[in-house]
């Protein structure tokens, strides 16, 4: 009876991901490379998104490197938020979040890549 509770806790809409959630992040990598060519590997931080229907978007809380990031939009067509597989970016951004693993990059003056490991509230 006991392995029967927990198998359908385990399966229960409440396990899944979806809209509104609210995730907390710490950086496993973060780092940059100039048009120089210099390399720097910066201080890991840690920040939080939440995920917004209304938006289609990863909204950024305010801490951290993604301060300036008011969101990044969700790709149509390759983003399930109820399984935790999406694809969210810019013109010069691009993200990609699977179960919890979040991988980031960005291009402008420096080139900027981030992975960070993140967990729901």
């Amino acid at each position: 009876m006991k392995k029967l509770l927990i198998t359908l806790l385990l399966i229960s809409p409440f396990s899944f991901a979806d809209w509104d959630d609210v995730y907390y992040c710490q950086m496993t990598s973060f780092a940059g490379v100039s048009l120089e060519g210099e390399a720097d590997n910066y201080t890991l931080e840690k920040f939080t998104f939440k995920l917004d229907k209304t938006k289609n978007a990863m909204v950024f809380g305010k801490d951290g490197f993604f301060d300036g990031f008011a969101r990044l939009e969700l790709k149509e067509g390759s983003s399930f938020p109820n399984i935790e597989i999406w694809r969210a970016g810019s013109e010069y951004t691009a993200s990609y979040f699977v179960e919890g693993k979040f991988l980031f990059s960005s291009l402008a003056m420096t080139s900027t890549s981030m992975s960070a490991d993140c967990d729901k509230f």
